[in-house]
């Protein structure tokens, strides 16, 4: 045994302090994708690397001048005399019926960019002609829409809350305009939109749903400037991008509604105005030493005005009374990031990054009366939203040629403003003015200070294992929590160009988003973890299995079981929502579960490209203060079959594609009946909550896109049709009884159909 381990430690002797040489870089293949999994093999030697999901390796070898061998099944194999160097790119041949399916990253992980391969989503049909990014990955297994219409995010039977988004590593608070119809992100600003649907590495952290993770246009094939101007029912919007190939980048993509500029100037000051836009800016460079800096910023905001006026009803009167409501949010998001390469096998990137939101409500009345010199005017302003100032500093350590270690302290500082109301009367001839501030006149403040480590374990070609733990620790108000969140994953490479994926990830969520009317508002509230309202806390289990099918399909099954403990729900609206009391009295606390199955196949080349998928998922609520038993969630969703199709074809003038939709339908809570009271009121007799389900949802929405090329000028015209084929699929859903029948119950549904929508476009 001991002669076992002195051979043990010479061998790592020998590997780590004998070792005179070292390369790394990227292996990729003619579209300039990494390659995951290609054996880095030191002829000569028993010495073997391999490149990471990414397609990065680095190689530390013993001879000056090493043979190296570049060893993958799917592509020719490659032999080099190399030299020390870093940033070496390699590129391989693929093989006759390659498959350039990526079968890294965890379990669960789905991207536009790698794992499920879709060049032109910009075909697939969106609501209005909107292109969303929050709509495609509504068409992806165990992610739901929630409420019809609408471009909200449920994952895996989680609430739109415990998804954290982030735009360049920045959080985004509310990523929603016109109360949820459509996101806040241009579609051309975003590259690559990556998804944990569960399992994550640990550098991730701070939600229990999922983190999706979008990021913009950095680099490209080649360098040179384009852009493009495009126009919908909704907005007006440019997208300009001049990328300078490996030494720096810009970008700039701005929206803005257009219908409002068609109504007359006094009619949006007095009357009726709504307008929405938002803006991404992102700068990068190379620097001299290779260093890498980058700027990101973002600003969305929604605005809505509208004026009504009345004249006294008594004779005498000549008063004239103007009432007025005004409701606005926004977003403001900045970053920073710097890369270092310190030497060849430590890598650093630092991040400071804030991000605010802000919604507020005005409630305005004004008295115009010829008798009274002033305006007697009384308004009612509610204010909330949230500011993060965060700080990052992560790091990449390449021990050896097995061991890859990501570490980091990660520290965000939360300023919330659960509700703050001003109130002010003035010009009142027989009263005294009044200004009062009540409710939360301070921001509260919190701190969530994280440290990772995360060790990607190559224990030999067809085997590596990610094990991680993140520690938080998080304070508030004088209550404080340390909490460890062990990250376990094991990919198996098997023998048949597929993979066996398996892991279990524990996540806390330190705030949490009070629902105070339908998801998306910008009335709803985000609170901190308190001594009262603790951290939601989760527990996943995921199994997945991966295969190449051929030479450009590709399929996947998921199998997962998630526990959530702390979860927090409004009993009181109107209480929770008035800011002179303490939101903590109107909140209730229960548990959830949820598991599912689902099923992936998809192809990525050639003119059709597309997905099929299904998804059997179950979700589950207790909170014993709203109901003694286990219900379902709001959002559960049994069954869902999802196709997307694309064609696209250059060379023809007519594009096209479509969603079709298969699945359970929605959940609502309806009253069983009515009876009368002692006292002769009607009251309302339930059984349990979300106790009805509507039919069977189906959708089909088609895009059709006419490709034309003026005078070297490319044009797109787009053309959208939602729900074409009118499906009853609710919207919403009303109990009316019948009077005839004092206990015969009629549901009365709306719902959305033959929905259309256009966008024209214009390449330059």
């Amino acid at each position: 045994m001991r002669f076992l381990y002195l051979t043990a430690i010479v061998n790592l002797f020998y590997a780590n302090v004998l070792a005179q040489g070292y390369t790394s870089g990227f292996i990729m293949d003619e579209d300039e994708n990494g390659i995951p999994h290609v054996q880095v093999i030191e002829l000569g030697e028993n010495n073997v690397s391999y490149s990471n999901d990414m397609g990065a390796f680095l190689l530390k070898y013993f001879e000056e001048d090493a043979r190296v061998l570049f060893v993958h099944p799917d592509y020719d194999t490659l032999q080099l005399q190399i030299n020390s160097s870093t940033d070496r790119i390699i590129f391989l041949q693929p093989k006759v019926g390659n498959n350039n399916y990526h079968l890294g990253f965890h379990a669960g992980f789905l991207d536009f960019s790698t794992k499920n391969k879709n060049k032109n989503l910009e075909n697939m049909p969106y609501f209005l002609g909107e292109s969303d990014v929050n709509r495609q990955l509504q068409m992806l297994p165990g992610i739901e829409q929630g409420t019809e219409g609408y471009s909200n995010l449920f994952v895996r039977g989680g609430d739109v809350d415990q998804n954290m988004m982030l735009y360049n590593g920045t959080p985004i608070y509310n990523y929603n305009h016109l109360f949820g119809i459509s996101s806040t992100f241009h579609n051309k600003s975003i590259k690559n939109t990556k998804i944990y649907r569960g399992l994550s590495p640990a550098k991730y952290g701070g939600r229990v749903s999922s983190y999706i993770d979008l990021e913009s246009e950095k680099n490209s094939s080649y360098s040179g400037l384009d852009g493009e101007f495009e126009m919908t029912p909704l907005n007006a919007g440019i997208y300009i991008s001049n990328i300078n190939k490996g030494k720096g980048f810009f970008t700039l993509a701005a929206r803005r509604s257009w219908i409002d500029l068609m109504v007359p100037l006094e009619s949006r000051q007095n009357s009726l105005n709504a307008n929405i836009y938002d803006i991404q800016l992102n700068f990068g460079k190379t620097l001299h030493s290779n260093d890498k800096i980058e700027f990101n910023f973002m600003n969305t905001r929604d605005f809505y005005f509208i004026s009504l006026q009345s004249d006294d009803s008594l004779p005498s009167s000549n008063d004239t009374r103007v009432v007025g409501f005004t409701q606005k949010w926004s977003n403001l998001l900045a970053s920073i990031k710097y890369k270092q390469k310190l030497n060849y096998s430590l890598n650093a990137e630092h991040q400071l990054y804030i991000s605010s939101y802000k919604a507020k409500s005005i409630f305005k009345e004004e008295i115009f009366d010829p008798n009274i010199t002033t305006i007697p005017t009384t308004q009612l302003e509610l204010t909330n939203g949230i500011q993060d100032l965060g700080v990052q500093s992560n790091w990449t350590f390449i021990k050896n040629n097995a061991h890859s270690i990501q570490f980091g302290l990660q520290s965000s500082f939360r300023f919330f403003q659960p509700g703050k109301k001003i109130y002010r009367s003035q010009g009142y001839p027989t009263i005294a003015d009044i200004n009062t501030i009540t409710g939360n006149t301070k921001s509260v403040f919190s701190n969530e200070l994280s440290l990772y480590g995360e060790d990607h374990w190559r224990l030999n070609d067809k085997t590596y294992f990610d094990l991680g733990l993140r520690q938080v620790y998080y304070t508030h108000d004088g209550y404080h929590k340390l909490a460890f969140e062990p990250r376990i994953h094991g990919t198996f490479l098997l023998q048949h160009r597929d993979a066996l994926k398996v892991g279990y990830n524990r996540h806390n969520q330190f705030l949490t988003q009070l629902n105070l009317g339908r998801t998306g508002s910008p009335d709803n509230i985000w609170v901190p973890s308190t001594s009262l309202v603790k951290p939601t806390q989760l527990d996943i289990f995921e199994l997945s299995y991966e295969r190449k099918l051929g030479k450009i399909y590709a399929g996947s099954f998921n199998l997962y079981s998630k526990r959530m403990t702390n979860l927090v729900g409004v009993s009181n609206l109107s209480d929770a929502s008035n800011p002179e009391l303490d939101w903590q009295s109107s909140v209730v606390f229960g548990t959830g579960r949820s598991y599912g199955a689902e099923w992936l196949i998809q192809k990525s080349d050639g003119d059709i490209t597309g997905w099929l998928s299904y998804a059997y998922s179950r979700s589950f609520r207790t909170f014993s203060d709203l109901y003694d038993q286990e219900y379902l969630f709001s959002f559960d969703r049994p069954h869902m079959l999802k196709l997307y199709v694309n064609y696209t074809n250059p060379r023809s003038d007519w594009n096209f594609g479509f969603n079709y939709l298969l699945g359970s339908g929605q959940l609502f809570t309806l009253p069983i009946g009515k009876f009368r009271d002692i006292n002769g009121n009607t009251q309302l007799e339930y059984n349990t909550l979300n106790n009805y389900r509507s039919n069977v949802y189906q959708r089909f929405d088609v895009s059709v896109i006419r490709l034309k090329n003026t005078y070297g000028l490319e044009q797109e015209w787009r053309f959208y049709l939602y729900n074409a084929l009118g499906n009853i699929n609710p919207l919403s859903v009303a109990a009316v009884f019948d009077s005839a029948n004092f206990s015969k119950l009629v549901v009365d549904r709306a719902y959305l159909a033959f929905v259309p929508g256009v966008a024209y476009i214009v390449k330059f």
